[in-house]
């Protein structure tokens, strides 16, 4: 979330602008658009790597689009080539939402030094951490980097020949405590980032003999790093729904959740009944900004999230937990075959 939001508030956008994004992610990687009065847009994803579809993002684009934001969702780098074609012409930024995709490897580049910015969460949770929440920004545009610098510390005159704070920030300081742990952490990335995509390789040739589920094929000339195993099912071919085979691969002692935290973003209340600014509306109804209807807008997205197994398999797994996973999908696949 504050990675993000400091990447925005380095663009310097009026008020009212929009902002293009996915609606399958976390309302941290939302939120900051609202929170510097930015208009959120969301465009549909591909339906099996349910990362952004070029595509439907071109069809997004207005004359009032300052930037968008890329989620490289469950560690899948999405189709930055086809996004950046369409960015840069246009003078849009591209933020590059890497919180779950930590080393991950698009066409021989590491996802988030594609785009203008590339953000990533270090909570708890995530491949690698600095023992508590936070994120990490990065860019290789020395403007933008300033900018960012100076907004993620009150508008402190970083890199200029001037005293007193020069612009809008908030405070984002670390300790030093955390930088020291986050640089050790980064020592050990690439191992576990390969672990991670050796261990969702191993889980996709398990199931290569299964008829309703799959792990979906990378997108070329990719390495994930996957955060989640995503697991796509094909409910046509099972006698329950979706989320009935994630319960029941739940009982067989496999951690395993539906969709993405249950929602798509604009069904979320904050966004859906617009909880912002008090009861005003904005950015919706502020100067510059519009309304939208987002409510079936993203038709892709909405049956993908309702097809998504998400496994979690991480870098302290090894084979057997891998053959457990395996096993417990197959068992409830054999029992729920049409």
């Amino acid at each position: 979330t504050a990675s993000i939001h400091i990447a925005l508030g380095a663009g310097e956008f009026e008020p009212g602008g929009e902002v293009i994004t996915s609606p399958v992610t976390d309302p941290g990687a939302v939120q900051p658009i609202l929170v510097q009065n930015l208009v959120p847009v969301f465009a549909d994803v591909d339906p099996e790597t349910v990362t952004l579809d070029p595509l439907s993002v071109e069809e997004r684009i207005t004359d009032n689009t300052q930037a968008i934001i890329v989620t490289h969702l469950s560690g899948i780098p999405a189709d930055m080539d086809a996004i950046m074609e369409i960015a840069e012409p246009r003078d849009i930024m591209v933020i590059e939402d890497c919180a779950q995709a930590h080393g991950a490897v698009y066409k021989g580049r590491l996802v988030g030094g594609i785009g203008d910015f590339g953000c990533f969460s270090l909570m708890q949770g995530k491949h690698i951490t600095t023992a508590g929440q936070g994120g990490m920004t990065i860019t290789s545009d020395e403007e933008l980097y300033w900018n960012a610098y100076r907004f993620a510390d009150r508008g402190k005159p970083f890199g200029l020949e001037t005293s007193g704070n020069v612009t809008l920030g908030v405070n984002y300081r670390m300790t030093s405590i955390q930088a020291a742990m986050g640089r050790n952490q980064l020592k050990k990335l690439a191992g576990i980032a390969t672990k991670r995509y050796e261990l969702a390789e191993q889980l996709r040739d398990a199931l290569s003999d299964c008829v309703s589920v799959q792990v979906p094929t990378n997108p070329p000339k990719t390495r994930p790093s996957y955060w989640v195993v995503p697991v796509m099912i094909n409910d046509t071919r099972l006698s329950v729904s979706c989320a009935q085979f994630s319960r029941a691969v739940g009982a067989e002692g496999v951690p395993a959740s539906t969709g993405y935290a249950g929602l798509i973003i604009y069904k979320y209340p904050f966004i859906a009944e617009k909880r912002t600014y008090g009861r005003s509306g904005c950015p919706w109804s502020c100067s510059r900004g519009r309304e939208i209807d987002y409510e079936g807008s993203c038709p892709t997205a909405e049956k993908a999230v309702q097809r998504m197994l998400r496994v979690s398999l991480h870098e302290g797994c090894g084979d057997k937990e891998v053959q457990n996973v395996a096993e417990a999908i197959k068992k409830v696949e054999r029992v729920y075959l049409k």
